[in-house]
């Protein structure tokens, strides 16, 4: 079996990585502002596009294996590699929205999950969401010096048991930095102090995609949207950052 290879970054590459996050936080304030019924995906993905340029910085998703968008947006019962398009937004619908940026040559990874029209347009899906997003920061919480993978994924397991959800396993979060996906792979399951241990200097990000009922998933024939078998609601939350003496520094 071969073994990761992790790469821990300079201060240099980490202040590039920071800035490459305050970009993209940029880019996720734009969208959220006009995320409303009767916008478009395309729509979304436009503003995006917009802001990264405008910051002198790249697309970390455009292009990326063929990938043909600057987001991919996650629509209701999509799971991941949503392609934006065309479709309106309806009040109530679940919107995932990952986003990558390159600044100098390092990549930012970020995701976030709005309701369309508000919370309380669909209770039922604003709980699914908190619940990720709550998986999402007890993972990040165990992201410190000394713990390990494991315990990253052990604490997002048992927020979303906990919330009568589903891990979509094959989906997980990862090192970022000179690569969009760089070892190691942080697995949205585990057991604490099993995986790699966590030093100063790793940058990740941690990801946790969870299913509302069944986690099974097939992919449609544009080669890259991924959607839940039984058709019920997905939802991923993501953050990214560095690993340093007080935990995990999120960037975005």
């Amino acid at each position: 079996m071969a073994r990761s290879k992790i790469y821990l970054k300079t201060p240099q590459e980490i202040a590039c990585m920071k800035k490459a996050g305050l970009i993209l936080q940029k880019a996720q304030k734009a969208m959220k502002a006009m995320i409303k019924p009767g916008v478009t995906l395309d729509e979304i993905d436009a503003v995006a596009a917009e802001v990264i340029a405008q910051n002198n910085s790249k697309a970390g998703f455009l292009g990326y294996h063929g990938f043909p968008k600057t987001i991919c947006t996650m629509l209701n019962n999509e799971v991941v590699h949503g392609i934006p398009d065309d479709r309106v937004l309806k009040a109530g619908d679940l919107l995932s929205v990952d986003c990558g940026v390159i600044w100098e040559g390092l990549n930012a990874d970020a995701a976030f999950t709005v309701i369309v029209g508000g919370e309380e347009t669909n209770p039922k899906r604003a709980k699914f969401s908190a619940c990720v997003r709550k998986a999402l920061l007890a993972g990040c919480a165990q992201a410190k010096i000394g713990n390990h993978v494991g315990d990253i994924g052990q604490a997002i397991e048992a927020v979303v048991r906990a919330g009568g959800y589903k891990i979509v396993r094959d989906f997980t979060g990862h090192g970022v930095g000179h690569n969009l996906h760089e070892d190691p792979y942080i697995f949205n399951y585990g057991v604490a102090g099993k995986g790699a241990k966590l030093v100063e200097g790793m940058t990740i990000a941690i990801e946790p995609i969870v299913a509302m009922g069944k986690p099974g998933y097939k992919t449609l024939k544009d080669g890259w949207t991924v959607v839940t078998k039984d058709g019920q609601d997905a939802c991923q939350w993501e953050h990214f950052g560095a690993i340093g003496p007080n935990g995990l520094e999120i960037f975005a």
